[in-house]
């Protein structure tokens, strides 16, 4: 008589299964899925996710953009306010006192102003090919959000292979900082032939100065540098998530933090 297997295990060997599938959609190979690695593989994911900030923040950064059309750095100041699961907005000050960047970004919109190129533009649920959108949602107001299909232990620290829709997403952590007491995740995400790169170096789960991340996106050149210089002491303001553009009444629409 053939033994009866537990529903938790038959529930694991299938999500294994349908990720065996989806292993080569990054471009890259990754080891068939492991029955006595995968459980807990799958639980540094989910604490990876839960050391994400839950509770809006807004901090004071440093900045360099290198810009590919002009090949130009642009440094200066600036500052993010973000509300997990909600919203983003980032500006970004050069050190004649002009706005360089202006990112605001919910689940279902988002708006990006880039002055110095004379640029506004606005779009939905959309991840258009040639802004940092999509990573900006998928690092900030969904952090990490995507299926896992694929995962490895390294020497240096587990990695993961998720899909966010369209996009797959490379996710490794390890050690970061002179003295390796920080702690790095390093995202690649790719979607419609586009390739965009996070290196994110943070030493504790809330954010704090000194934190620092570099994002690229391989298929512009466009490089950023970002440094937390302060982090505010409370919470940012329901007017931070609004909508630029909304007008300043009554019903204006303004994005509620969690």
């Amino acid at each position: 008589m053939p033994q009866s297997v537990p529903w938790r295990c038959t529930s694991t060997l299938a999500a294994m299964v349908l990720a065996c599938a989806s292993c080569t959609a990054s471009g890259a190979a990754w080891p068939a899925p492991d029955p006595a690695t995968w459980p807990g593989l799958a639980a540094a994911l989910e604490h990876e996710r839960a050391e994400r900030p839950a509770a809006p923040w807004a901090a004071v950064l440093r900045f360099a953009v290198f810009e590919p059309i002009g090949r130009r750095t642009i440094e200066g100041r600036g500052g993010i306010a973000i509300a997990p699961g909600a919203a983003a907005r980032m500006i970004l000050v050069g050190g004649a006192g002009s706005t360089v960047l202006d990112a605001w970004i919910t689940r279902d919109r988002w708006r990006v102003a880039v002055p110095p190129a004379r640029i506004v533009r606005r779009g939905g649920s959309d991840s258009p090919g040639d802004l940092p959108v999509g990573f900006l949602r998928w690092w900030f107001v969904a952090p990490l959000a995507g299926t896992l299909v694929a995962a490895e232990a390294t020497p240096t620290g587990d990695a993961w292979l998720l899909h966010d829709g369209a996009a797959a997403v490379e996710l490794r952590s390890a050690p970061c900082g002179s003295d390796n007491l920080g702690h790095l995740l390093d995202a690649t995400r790719r979607e419609q032939g586009r390739k965009e790169r996070v290196s994110e170096c943070r030493t504790s789960a809330a954010p704090a100065p000194g934190d620092h991340a570099s994002y690229v996106d391989e298929s512009s050149g466009l490089k950023v540098d970002i440094a937390i210089e302060s982090v505010a002491t409370s919470p940012p303001e329901a007017d931070a998530f609004r909508d630029p553009e909304a007008p300043d009444a009554e019903g204006a629409s303004t994005v509620r933090a969690p």
